[in-house]
């Protein structure tokens, strides 16, 4: 059975020509989430905006959701033992899976290509973006790494995704990621040689910013 993920919708365009796929942060929902499509929209973007909740809600604190575990028996993620970083990544690659089976019957719906569609994730939904980067088979019009990292300990980037722009930001006083996170992120970027555009915007914290914003839509103009 294909599991398909849920969420508010928002556009002005009765056919739509660009769908962005939003993914929240941990604790974050999608009712949330999506009312910053309002501050991003433009109306020569022609865009309908979908954001998708994460399938699992936090122990004892209902309204809020998450893509992963962040404490594996106790222990950060960041910090786990190989073998807790493999129950993590199974649930990782499981809700990947989901979010390209939305966002497939939402194109076929919409009729579009992937080539029509944006991704942007914030925080822990900015790491979903990059996984789900990894797996595709078809580039994406481009995807928004925000306030986030890239948490994959292996990397075996496709075509489609060398080719996919990247717009990856990062506030200077994120004490919820610290900038390390940004820093290692870019140098992975660089690595393997990606298409991507980096911003640290040195006065911001764990947030998405005006100054973000615009250089997101920035971003987004050259791309669609």
């Amino acid at each position: 059975m294909v599991e398909i993920l849920k969420g508010p919708s928002l556009t002005k365009h009765q056919n739509p020509k660009k769908l962005m796929i939003m993914l929240h942060g941990y604790g974050d929902n999608a009712t949330n989430f999506i009312q910053i499509a309002n501050l991003i929209d433009q109306d020569d973007f022609e865009m309908k905006f979908v954001a998708l909740n994460a399938p699992d809600t936090i122990q004892d604190y209902p309204v809020g959701y998450e893509w992963f575990q962040l404490y594996l028996n106790g222990t950060h993620i960041s910090d786990a033992s190989a073998k807790e970083y493999d129950v993590a990544k199974k649930k990782i690659s499981e809700n990947v899976e989901k979010i390209h089976n939305s966002i497939s019957l939402l194109l076929e719906n919409l009729d579009l290509e992937m080539t029509d569609c944006f991704v942007m994730g914030f925080s822990q939904g900015g790491m979903m973006a990059f996984e789900l980067g990894q797996i595709l088979q078809n580039q994406l019009a481009g995807l928004a790494i925000i306030s986030s990292r890239i948490i994959s300990k292996e990397h075996k980037p496709n075509n489609a995704f060398l080719k996919t722009p990247i717009f990856i930001s990062h506030g200077g006083h994120d004490a919820v990621l610290p900038i390390s996170n940004y820093n290692d992120s870019v140098q992975v970027l660089k690595n393997y040689n990606y298409n991507f555009e980096n911003h640290l915007i040195e006065k911001d914290e764990h947030t998405m910013s005006q100054e973000t914003i615009t250089l997101f839509q920035n971003f987004i103009k050259k791309n669609i």
